[in-house]
């Protein structure tokens, strides 16, 4: 396959270049990369675009991809307590392999249909998982839920640590794009020696780590009760923030700055979901992570989360963030009290400090690379978010023209703020085309493929709230 178009989004040493290209793929991988103008580039076969942006797909950083059949599920109410314990598990604990599969597929199409080539998914059944990835054509990292102390996966994590050796020794799943990373589950429900176990074959086959940590109060409480720490220091306790392994820490909400400087900027990276962190609990501090160093990627958490899978319209929450302790602080409570003129200045004179310090993170090549290639650290073969020679071919073609990007007089901006999932014209998976080129969405949703996988999870839905009553 060989796509060309006057606007490419390429990668450098010193940022990001949208340059008149040609884009060759084999076997998946990006295999050659040849700037130039069409006349010098273009040969018979050449899919050509025209000024249409062809650039990097998205990549998100923390999802759970079945979790997308729940959506609705316990309404608002169920968002006052500990969600994750009080309704998430009542449900995994009567699904079954098979259902968890059907309902992969289901969100391996939601995510791909915005944008997004790969994923960084926790969840039971991993080797379910990874197929309904496969079937759709989505790439990624799959981490099976691990857990012994409580949760629906506390009798299968021997199950679940082969099925993880399973992912990464057979070269089928490399193939596809697919690799493992071992998953804990969260700090109160991993033991240590499963701890021990987990991270005894993260180091025999250079697998990242993939935990939530310091998500609830309740993880909070059961590391204190039971172990005298926060959960960050318990997983120092237990080897893991010392061990040569890279890890991803998910949530960090009830943490300390004292935490935070136990991790190293070389082997940790944090994720950041703030649509569902608002939902579930509230957005994490990331100014605290930023001064401590530590980078982050962002996802979307669950489908049921926040009602989308749509890594991209995180974005806006993100380049926002530091502004929206302005109506919280010390000076707006001064305007609220006393009305007056200075106050209301104070409260500007703040926002604009806030602006200012969030400048770089705001930067369109910055938001991007929370949602491409800052994944890539996380594991070796995991070379997703460029379009540079040798990642994963994970690649699409927006319409600038389209009304939800147009007028793109800077393309970036239009790609991290805008709302770009409508104009997604054509689309590359591990090499393979997505859906037909100018027609993805109807091509996908009226496919035969699609109806089976949705008549199957409908159907398998429907029969879990049965067994649930």
């Amino acid at each position: 396959m060989r796509i060309y178009s006057d606007k490419v989004v390429l990668h450098t040493l010193d940022g990001v270049d949208i340059v008149p290209a040609r884009v060759d793929v084999m076997r998946g991988r990006i295999q050659a990369v040849h700037r130039g103008e069409r006349s010098d580039v273009m040969e018979r076969g050449v899919v050509d675009f025209g000024d249409k942006l062809i650039a990097p797909a998205f990549v998100n950083g923390h999802t759970h991809i079945a979790m997308g059949a729940y959506r609705g599920i316990g309404g608002r109410a169920s968002q006052a307590g500990n969600v994750v314990e009080e309704l998430y598990f009542k449900l995994e604990s009567h699904a079954t392999d098979e259902d968890f599969r059907a309902f992969a597929r289901m969100g391996a199409w939601d995510v791909a249909l915005s944008g997004t080539g790969a994923i960084i998914d926790q969840y039971y059944g991993g080797l379910y998982v990874a197929e309904a990835m496969r079937d759709v054509g989505l790439t990624g990292i799959v981490s099976p839920t691990l857990q012994d102390l409580a949760g629906p996966g506390a009798t299968g994590w021997a199950e679940a640590m082969a099925i993880t050796e399973t992912l990464a020794t057979d070269p089928v799943w490399a193939k596809a794009g697919i690799f493992p990373a071992l998953g804990p589950h969260a700090t109160d429900t991993v033991g240590d020696n499963l701890w021990g176990r987990l991270l005894t074959l993260a180091k025999r086959l250079n697998l990242p780590v993939h935990v939530h940590v310091g998500q609830s109060l309740a993880e909070v409480e059961r590391s204190w009760a039971v172990h005298r720490c926060s959960p960050v220091e318990r997983l120092q306790r237990v080897g893991a923030i010392d061990a040569d392994v890279r890890m991803l820490l998910v949530h960090m909400l009830f943490v300390s700055d004292a935490d935070l400087a136990l991790l190293s900027p070389e082997k940790h990276t944090l994720g950041y979901c703030p649509r569902s962190q608002v939902q579930f609990a509230y957005p994490a501090n990331i100014d605290s992570w930023r001064r401590a160093g530590l980078p982050f990627i962002l996802g979307t958490d669950a489908g049921l989360c926040n009602d989308s899978m749509n890594v991209q319209q995180e974005l806006r929450w993100l380049a926002g963030a530091g502004v929206y302790d302005v109506p919280f602080g010390d000076a707006h409570a001064r305007l609220r009290r006393q009305g007056d003129l200075n106050s209301a200045r104070a409260v500007e004179r703040h926002r604009k400090e806030r602006f200012a310090t969030d400048k770089a993170l705001a930067e369109p090549i910055a938001l991007l690379d929370t949602i491409g290639r800052t994944a890539a650290r996380l594991h070796p073969k995991f070379n997703v978010g460029t379009l540079n020679v040798g990642a994963i071919a994970n690649v699409c073609v927006w319409d600038l023209n389209h009304p939800s990007v147009w007028p793109a007089t800077d393309p970036l901006r239009a790609l991290t703020l805008g709302d770009a999932g409508p104009a997604l014209h054509a689309m590359v998976l591990n090499g393979e085309w997505f859906g037909t080129p100018g027609y993805v969405a109807p091509s996908i949703i009226g496919g035969d493929l699609y109806q089976a996988h949705r008549e199957e999870a409908q159907g398998r839905l429907a029969a879990l709230m049965t067994r649930i009553g």
